[in-house]
C-alpha cells in the first residue's frame, strides 16, 4: 500500500519504521533533524514542510493514496493536515489521531472524511478503568464481536512443580500466552506455568476472575481506593473513566494549576492534594499510602517506576506506570510493577490495529507487542457459510472457534455457521503469513 504520515515524532517514527517494511511510506514533518534521522534508518519517502500548509503538499497533488495518517501531538494541526490533504490527494482511508475527548462524540470525523479516529488518552484511561473488574490482573482486552476478554496477570502462587496449563483448559476459558523470562510464547496442553510466568487467558469473564483470583490470591478482590499521581490530561481522563465506578480518588501533582483545573473539573468526585509527591511522607500525611492503586501518569518511565517502588515499599498493593517507552515495558514487569501502555504507544498500536482490520476482521496485539490476535465473524452474507474449513498451522498459532459462548479447540475441520467467530493467537514473528491466510479464506 502507499500511505502517507503526517508528523515524524514518536508516533509517526515507530509507524513509519513498522509499515515500511511492507508498504510504500511518504512521511512530512517541517524538522529537518527528524526526516534526516529517518532516512538514516529506514526506507521512507521524505517531504519536509508544515502540515498546515497547503504548498507541502503541491509534490503530491493528484496522486492516489491507500491511507493518511495525521499524528503530531497537536489535535489542531492534524484537523487541518487532513482537510488541506483532502484537496491534493485522493486518499481511500484517513486516519487521524485526537487527543480532545470532545471530538470523540462530536460529529467532525464524519465531516471531514476520517475513517478512524483514535483517542489515545481515552483508551489508556478506559484500559486501567477495565483493572478494576480483574483487581490481580495485569492487562485487560475487549474484542468487538464477542463478550470474552483476554486477560494477563502474573503467577504469584504455584508449587516448586508449577501447574500444568491443562488444568486452565475449559469450554469458557483458554490460555493463549505466556512471557518468561521476556520470552513470549504460545502454550500448549503439555505446558506447565511456575510462579512469575505472566499468563494470557481468554474467555468468560467469571471464569478468568476465578483463575486470577487462584494465581494471585494476596491481591484484594476489589478496588475501592485509588490514587492518581499527576492531574495532567491523562491523570484527568483516568479519574473521569474511574469516577462512574464508586471509586475514591485522590488527585496528587506538585503545580498549583493542574490542581485548580482538576478541582474545578472534578469537583466532589474526588479529593485533589498540591504536593511535591517526592516527599516520603505524602503517603501518610495524606493518607495516600491506604489507597489499593496508585497510578504514575509522568511521560518519563524512570519517574514512573521510581514512584512505583516507593508505593510498594508503603504498602499499596498495586502499583501502574505508565508504559511511554516499549524498552522498559520488561523492566515495569520484572519489579512486579503493572505496565500499561502510554497515549503514544496506544497510538501507535490503535493505528496498526486500525490498519490492520476490516469491516469483517479484528486485529489486536498483545501487551508489549509480543504477540497479536486475529478474529473473524460469520455473518449471514459470508461466503465461509456452511462450509468445512481446516484449521490454520498450529506451528504459528493457537486457534478456536466461538459459539454460543463456547471455545472449541481448531484442530480439524470444521463447518461454519452463522454468528461463529474465529479466533487465531500467535507469535509477532508469523504476523505476515498468518494475516494472508486470514484475509484470504
Amino acid at each position: 500500500m502507499n500511505i502517507i504520515i503526517a508528523g515524524a515524532g514518536r508516533v509517526g517514527y515507530r509507524l513509519a519504521s513498522t509499515l515500511s517494511h511492507r508498504h510504500n511510506v511518504t512521511i512530512i514533518d517541517q524538522r529537518a533533524a527528524a526526516l534526516q534521522q529517518l532516512q538514516e534508518s529506514i526506507d521512507v519517502f521524505t517531504i519536509a514542510g508544515n502540515i498546515e500548509n497547503p504548498d507541502t503538499y503541491l509534490p503530491l497533488k493528484n496522486r492516489r493514496f491507500d491511507i493518511f495518517i495525521a499524528v503530531t501531538d497537536s489535535d489542531e494541526a492534524n484537523i487541518l493536515s487532513t482537510l488541506i490533504a483532502g484537496d491534493f490527494i485522493d486518499a481511500d482511508t484517513k486516519i487521524i489521531r485526537l487527543k480532545n475527548p470532545y471530538f470523540a462524540d462530536s460529529t467532525i470525523a464524519g465531516k471531514l472524511g476520517i475513517s478512524s479516529a483514535v483517542f489515545p488518552f481515552s483508551s489508556a484511561a478506559r484500559s486501567i478503568s477495565a483493572l478494576l473488574d480483574y483487581p490481580q490482573a495485569n492487562n485487560v482486552k475487549s474484542f468487538i464481536y464477542s463478550p470474552f476478554q483476554m486477560v494477563s496477570v502474573y503467577v504469584e502462587s504455584a508449587p516448586e512443580t508449577g501447574i500444568p496449563v491443562a488444568e486452565f483448559v475449559h469450554e469458557t476459558c483458554v490460555v493463549v500466552g505466556l512471557e518468561r523470562a521476556k520470552h513470549f510464547t504460545l502454550p500448549d496442553a503439555e505446558s506447565v506455568l511456575y510462579r512469575g510466568d505472566l499468563v494470557y487467558f481468554f474467555g468468560d469473564p467469571d471464569t478468568i476472575r476465578a483463575y486470577c483470583a487462584r494465581l494471585n490470591p494476596a491481591v484484594p478482590d476489589r478496588i475501592s481506593r485509588v490514587a492518581i499521581f499527576d492531574a495532567g490530561l491523562l491523570g484527568l481522563e483516568i479519574a473521569k473513566a474511574l469516577i462512574p465506578r464508586g471509586i475514591k480518588l485522590k488527585i496528587i501533582d506538585k503545580h498549583l494549576e493542574k490542581c485548580e483545573r482538576a478541582s474545578e473539573l472534578l469537583q466532589e468526585h474526588a479529593s485533589v492534594i498540591n504536593s511535591h509527591y517526592i516527599e516520603h511522607t505524602l503517603f501518610d500525611n495524606e493518607h495516600a499510602g491506604r489507597a489499593d492503586m496508585a497510578i504514575f501518569t509522568s511521560e518519563e518511565d524512570e519517574e514512573n517506576i521510581i514512584r512505583c517502588l516507593e508505593a510498594k515499599e508503603h504498602g499499596i498493593p498495586r502499583t501502574v506506570a505508565i508504559n511511554n517507552d516499549i524498552e522498559r515495558y520488561g523492566l515495569m514487569h520484572s519489579l512486579g510493577i503493572i505496565p500499561m501502555r502510554g497515549p503514544k504507544s496506544s497510538a501507535y498500536y490503535a493505528i496498526l490495529e486500525a490498519i490492520g482490520s476490516s469491516s469483517i476482521i479484528s486485529e489486536r496485539h498483545y501487551c508489549g507487542g509480543r504477540g497479536i490476535i486475529y478474529s473473524r465473524k460469520i455473518f449471514s452474507d459470508s461466503p465461509m457459510l456452511e462450509k468445512m474449513l481446516p484449521p490454520p498451522d498450529p506451528k504459528r498459532c493457537r486457534s478456536f472457534l466461538l459459539r454460543d459462548n463456547l471455545l472449541l479447540p481448531w484442530v480439524a475441520k470444521l463447518q461454519l455457521h452463522e454468528e461463529d467467530v474465529l479466533f487465531v493467537f500467535l507469535d509477532a514473528e508469523n504476523e505476515e503469513a498468518m494475516k494472508r491466510w486470514i484475509y484470504t479464506l
